[in-house]
């Protein structure tokens, strides 16, 4: 596609970066395994495109898993980037984390801008997915833009 017909497609990928396993001081660990990561696809100048932790296909998932609670955090980037420095505002919200059964059912809406204290019980897997907000100017080049998140787990009193 020339730039006189739209100035092109934008494909735009957010790329995970989660840690594989964390263990605490004491006796009990959580296992951290990435799933999927959060992919907005094709992206058009001038627009905001969406993804919602409803979106099966393009929402991040991370399987966590343990016992006890853990404190979640995430370092979300403000922006993706081309290897030429080009860049697409990200926004996140509260909302655009939740928390899910294996099965798919929602245990809860969080809030990605916060801590969230997350209950693990008996060695069972929850889901935790997360969406947002790419926000392209008018003058987006097309190109391959990506971002880093990080997911931080923390068992409280270790």
């Amino acid at each position: 596609m020339t730039s006189r017909a739209g100035r092109g497609l934008l494909c735009a990928l957010l790329l995970a970066s989660w840690a594989v396993r964390a263990d605490a001081q004491s006796n009990k660990s959580v296992s951290i395994n990435p799933v999927q990561s959060l992919s907005f696809g094709l992206l058009l100048p001038g627009r905001r495109e969406a993804v919602r932790v409803t979106d099966v296909a393009r929402r991040a998932v991370v399987a966590l898993s343990g016992t006890g609670p853990v404190d979640v955090t995430l370092v979300l980037p403000s922006t993706m980037e081309t290897p030429t420095g080009d860049r697409i505002t990200l926004q996140f919200s509260a909302g655009d984390a939740a928390l899910l059964n294996t099965s798919g059912s929602t245990i809860g809406t969080l809030d990605p801008l916060q801590v969230n204290r997350v209950q693990l019980g008996n060695n069972r897997t929850v889901l935790f997915v997360l969406g947002g907000t790419a926000v392209t100017e008018s003058t987006t080049h097309p190109g391959h833009y990506t971002a880093r998140v990080a997911l931080i787990v923390n068992q409280p009193g270790t």
